[in-house]
């Protein structure tokens, strides 16, 4: 199979849960099928093309810079997009270049499939004219919207999130529909996008992890490290280190006074980075490798109020076998089972009290963590959600298939076959 891939980024250094979702399909896909990756490409990329040719992706880019977030530039695309009829990020996403040079290629060459990789790049995808189209939708975008505008701490910031809101529902529903499949990444999604946009051509597949990258260490010595992990520019995130260390962590501190938190992730905002003034508060930031963070924490905490998809965290804390607590909102989508392989608490006291617990009761947490790691290396590696993502894949250009001659399926159902598997 012939696969056009469109993505905003490169995938490495993979620091977000939309890369290493994607890059923990793509990895195997890319040598299964014949795959062209088509993406932006930021200055600093080229340090990360060997990577991505590893792949064994065909790679296309073309040149792009965008405005860092907090900059006068950001804010001032902020500004203009209120008289946007699009989201915010599905216009900063969009780039006619890249559109133009996918059409091209999918005019010059025999694709049999085109996956666009998040709703955000739809403006892109959604006029191609040639093979079918499949978008591999990680969120229902325009939840998240809707939870920042409950969340939103001032009126102008829940007013803004309240018109981006509006906007990606339309968007999204509208996108959706211009794709002949639509891949989700949990059951819950699917039905919100049944139940909202009306959409019956949704398909699932699970949170995948990389269990050879993420495996135990053995640990020297007992922490009482307490550990989030994740993008620290995604705002679900910011705001849910934010509440933790707020409203959660001092009633740790009381307990256990030489815990300390560390909050692991790409671009902590200065504000954020502020947080560390805090008693026992490291706002550590990015990071070449989180798995020696993982390694040494005592408890992973997932305290978001805001989010969407999956937090395939979750899963590569458990491969690594450590404890997890987490809000319900912060594990939604994924097929766990409370006080076997994970805790769930809501409130802040509630969650401060099954923290201090594990770090109370070694045995407990040994338990809880084992639990986790038995259920992720068994049911949720890489390449088994590859196999799942593959099957979409073919099942969408094979139906394209039934559409032609008999004489032009019976060629196409030829060249559309799974990969054979060697594992």
């Amino acid at each position: 199979m012939k696969i056009l891939f469109l993505q905003k980024r490169c995938l490495f250094p993979p620091m977000t849960g939309g890369q290493i979702r994607t890059l923990n399909v793509l990895r195997h896909l890319a040598r299964w099928h014949e795959v062209t990756y088509l993406c932006n490409w930021l200055p600093g990329d080229d340090d990360f093309r060997t990577e991505m040719e590893e792949l064994g992706v065909t790679l296309e880019t073309i040149p792009w810079r965008e405005a860092q977030r907090g900059s006068f530039g950001f804010y001032a695309g902020l500004a203009a997009n209120l008289v946007s009829r699009y989201p915010f990020n599905v216009n900063k996403d969009y780039d006619q270049r890249l559109q133009r040079r996918a059409q091209q290629l999918v005019t010059e060459q025999s694709f049999d499939l085109i996956v666009c990789d998040f709703v955000q790049m739809a403006r892109n995808a959604i006029d191609l004219n040639g093979p079918p189209k499949l978008l591999f939708q990680h969120n229902v975008e325009a939840q998240i919207f809707e939870r920042h505008t409950r969340q939103a701490s001032s009126i102008a910031r829940r007013e803004y999130m309240r018109l981006q809101w509006r906007k990606m529902q339309q968007f999204e529903g509208m996108a959706g529909r211009r794709f002949e499949t639509v891949i989700a990444v949990s059951p819950q999604d699917a039905r919100r996008f049944a139940d909202e946009y009306g959409w019956d051509h949704v398909r699932v597949i699970d949170t995948a992890v990389d269990t050879d990258y993420f495996s135990p260490r053995p640990q020297e010595a007992r922490t009482k490290n307490v550990v989030f992990v994740g993008s620290l520019d995604w705002l679900p995130n910011e705001d849910g280190v934010r509440h933790f260390v707020r409203n959660i962590w001092p009633a740790i501190r009381s307990q256990h006074p030489g815990a300390v938190f560390q909050a692991v992730g790409r671009n902590p905002a200065p504000s954020l980075q502020a947080l560390s003034r805090e008693e026992g508060v490291e706002i550590v930031g990015t990071v070449p490798d989180v798995r020696p963070y993982l390694a040494d924490a005592a408890v992973v905490v997932v305290p978001l109020l805001v989010g969407g998809g999956t937090r395939m965290k979750i899963y590569e804390a458990m491969a690594m076998r450590r404890p997890v607590v987490s809000t319900t909102l912060g594990a939604e989508g994924l097929a766990v089972e409370p006080d076997r392989h994970i805790v769930l608490a809501d409130a802040p006291s509630d969650f401060a009290a099954a923290t201090v617990a594990l770090l109370d009761d070694h045995a407990n947490a040994d338990r809880l963590a084992s639990a986790g790691h038995e259920l992720v290396t068994s049911r949720f590696s890489s390449e088994a959600v590859a196999r799942q993502f593959e099957s979409i894949c073919l099942d969408t250009a094979t139906a394209t298939c039934e559409s032609h001659s008999p004489e032009h399926t019976s060629s196409c159902r030829n060249g559309l076959q799974p990969a054979l598997r060697t594992t």
